[in-house]
């Protein structure tokens, strides 16, 4: 029996853990990641079957700053208390995450439980932080990330807190909650969102990659333009009431063909939407134009390594335009 992927998501608490479980010294939670001090260790307890290839180790972290300069937290990874690097520096100065991939030889591995062990010098003179750790059979390319997704996407209605600024970073006004969900087939987790309201009120956002997050523009509806930006306050398996469900067609070689059931909860706090857009964490792109009462839609959508093709749809039941909460049309706190 061959590894089945293994992986600790750290942006969660406690951890997403899938074949792992995690152990820690001087680490704790830090919101989107785990913060490890100098000298301190994560360790996950993995089960690798019985192995006979490599495996293939993916860390996600950073090294925090050292005020303006690069900060210093070599790390040294361990599988059963045999190094497989040592003294590694993490690139990218402590802007922004970086993914490293490491082999992990197979005769380092043992049948059943193994240890995985990343393991912060104690000379670091800043703290690591740690993201994601990926385990998965050299064979099975991607198998861990494909795990992720899924039981990330499986919590895929998003709530955030926002609110905005005229450009004062000190003067933040509070906006309406932000609900989001997305379901074209698969649970689809965004990576930019944009929307126009009918009362010409828009905006438009980037997430983090681990959608704790986003940061972006509004225009209210007399035409002021703000900076807006969200923070996640709660994750669940479905939008908390009735969302908007389309049956869709998409157009190429100039014929319509049927394609699958659309999902949207998209509640901004603005009333009706006149429009809406995104790009999901896949790489599928899509632009719906909704009708007056917002039962139908015409667009476009592109999957990815493929051409743009027409789209368009039709309400299913039961359903409750995008843009409207279930409670009412006006602008307001959630």
């Amino acid at each position: 029996m061959s590894l089945q992927p293994a992986f600790a998501d750290f942006s969660a608490t406690p951890p997403r853990t899938a074949n792992a479980s995690v152990h820690a010294s001087r680490a704790h939670a830090a919101g989107d990641h785990w913060t490890v001090g100098a000298g301190g260790s994560v360790r996950l307890v993995f089960d690798a079957g019985a192995p006979s290839d490599e495996l293939t180790l993916k860390i996600r972290a950073l090294v925090s700053k050292s005020g303006p300069s690069v900060g210093r937290a070599p790390l040294d990874v361990l599988v059963n208390d045999e190094h497989v690097i040592a003294g590694f520096r993490i690139p990218g100065g402590g802007d922004l995450p970086q993914t490293m991939a490491f082999v992990v030889p197979a005769d380092l591995l043992r049948t059943g439980q193994n240890v995985l062990e990343l393991r912060s010098s104690p000379d670091s003179s800043t703290t690591l932080r740690l993201y994601q750790v990926l385990l998965e059979s050299v064979w099975d390319r991607d198998a861990a990330e494909r795990a992720l997704r899924a039981e990330v996407a499986a919590e895929a209605a998003l709530t955030y807190t926002t609110r905005s600024s005229d450009g004062d970073w000190r003067i933040w006004r509070p906006e309406p909650r932000l609900r989001l969900w997305l379901h074209d087939g698969r649970a689809s987790l965004p990576a930019e969102l944009s929307w126009r309201g009918r009362d010409g009120g828009e905006a438009s956002v980037v997430f983090t990659a681990e959608l704790n997050a986003f940061l972006g523009h509004l225009r209210t509806a007399e035409g002021e333009w703000r900076q807006f930006e969200g923070h996640l306050v709660e994750r669940a398996p479905r939008p908390p009431r009735p969302a908007a469900r389309f049956r869709t067609d998409v157009n190429w070689g100039r014929t319509w063909h049927r394609a699958g059931l659309l999902g949207v909860h998209l509640d901004a706090g603005i009333g009706r939407l006149d429009r809406m857009s995104w790009r999901d964490q896949r790489g599928v792109t899509a632009w719906l134009g909704l009708s007056r009462d917002g039962t139908s839609f015409t667009g476009h959508r592109q999957n990815v390594g493929e051409g743009p093709v027409g789209y368009r749809g039709t309400a299913a039941h039961p359903f409750t335009p995008p843009g409207l909460s279930g409670r009412d049309e006006h602008p307001g706190e959630g």
